[in-house]
């Protein structure tokens, strides 16, 4: 029995999920003392673990943990059954996670540093502290515990380059410190063993490309921002959640920087056929639209813009820009010369801030408006649009000479 237990832990180490279940699962079958059972089950939820199906390690351990209580006093099942409440928080979907999970985490890895003080794994222990304690927005304690991770001893090879990935991510989105952020992230690269997985590093690249597109290195984000879109797919299936969030950084970058509008769109594209379209509301899905629409206006495929504009609007019916939105559509309507749909879309508009009580500040808006009723030979409408164009546009205002002629012309004509 403890020569087979080995070679579980051996396979587990090198993470050959499947070999692993299929022997517990023989061992599960043939034994039959409680703790025999309870052993196996605890190696099954390690693999079930490793393999994202928390619920199903959850149980597992639970199961186990009634067949031989005595068995989570060791410190390494106390901290998979910590790890494992913690990674079904962190894996739950929108709205669904339990903060039960993190009680139930912390209060172990709590147990683990007072009660297991010689425990060769409490680096490990302070760095999932430390996280917990994020998700709970209690930064400073959290930065405490991933520091204290840093002088800790562990049994993971690749923790140091973890700590400093999450004191990285705080740097920048907690204390808005992008340089001090990416000295943490440079850091996690130069530490991270060569040995581990490359796939961890996408996250990281990713990370950095944001905080360079924040410091207005637009050439050099974009180069990470690559960077990890090549790793991520070279890591196949495993590595669609990374490249997802890397195509869309690797776009956002783009689009700060001129004529990179077809790259744009094949960045999008790629990211609407790995993943797949939600049913409902979906934030991100709804940014990669509105970008995907201004790139499409900019290539002049006006139909796809206004098709994808109204996809923003579909994933984010609460967009904060969907004043601007339904412009953008009138926008396009205006270039196909479908007049008509461009009144209605700033009517849309209109409707929409007086629902919000807004006020409308934005004389293109009224340029489109008046263009658009000039070109049906409404021309009445068309002077009293150009006539609220000319009430806000500032005196630098693009086209405010051609406002001023169309609003004579429409007088003239009307």
């Amino acid at each position: 029995m403890l020569e087979q237990l080995q070679t579980i832990d051996d396979l587990l180490l090198k993470r050959d999920i499947k070999k692993a279940e299929v022997l517990i699962a023989r061992l599960l079958r043939s034994e039959q003392s409680l703790q025999g059972r309870a052993r196996m089950l605890i190696l099954r939820a390690r693999a079930r673990l490793f393999s994202a199906r928390v619920d199903d390690a959850l149980e597992d351990l639970q199961k186990a943990q009634s067949l031989a209580p005595d068995l989570f006093e060791t410190p390494r099942n106390l901290e998979l059954l910590a790890d494992t409440h913690f990674a079904r928080f962190e894996l739950a979907s929108v709205g669904f996670a339990d903060r039960a999970d993190t009680a139930h985490a912390l209060l172990a890895y709590e147990k683990l540093l007072t009660e297991h003080t010689t425990y060769e794994n409490l680096g490990w222990i302070y760095y999932q502290k430390g996280r917990v304690l994020l998700t709970e927005n209690r930064t400073i304690d959290a930065v405490k515990c991933l520091q204290q991770a840093l002088l800790t001893p562990s049994t993971i090879a690749p923790l140091t380059a973890y700590c400093y990935e999450r004191l990285g991510f705080v740097a920048f989105y907690e204390d808005r410190d992008p340089k001090g952020a990416l000295a943490f992230l440079n850091k996690a690269i130069a530490t991270y063993p060569t040995t581990e997985p490359r796939l961890w590093l996408v996250q990281v690249h990713t990370l950095r490309s944001r905080i360079l597109r924040e410091m207005y290195d637009y050439e050099t984000a974009f180069e990470v921002a690559a960077t990890a879109i090549t790793v991520a797919t070279a890591a196949g299936v495993e590595g669609r959640p990374g490249l997802s969030d890397a195509l869309l950084t690797a776009a956002e970058t783009l689009s700060h920087m001129a004529g990179r509008d077809k790259e744009i769109i094949g960045y999008l594209q790629q990211f609407a056929q790995i993943n797949k379209r939600p049913f409902g509301i979906d934030v991100t899905w709804s940014r990669a639209q509105e970008m995907l629409g201004d790139a499409y206006f900019r290539t002049a495929q006006y139909a796809a813009s206004i098709t994808a504009y109204q996809n923003a609007l579909q994933f984010n019916p609460y967009h904060p820009w969907e004043i601007s939105l339904h412009y953008r559509m009138a926008r396009s309507y205006y270039q196909l010369g479908e007049y008509e749909k461009a009144i209605s879309a700033i009517k849309r508009l209109m409707q929409s801030a007086k629902t919000d009580d807004q006020d409308i500040y934005d004389y293109r808006i009224y340029y489109v408006l008046g263009n658009a009723y000039f070109a049906l030979g409404q021309y009445a409408k068309a002077r009293e649009a150009y006539g609220e164009a000319l009430e806000l546009a500032p005196p630098s205002a693009e086209h405010l000479d051609k406002v001023r002629q169309y609003y004579q012309q429409a007088g003239e004509l009307s």
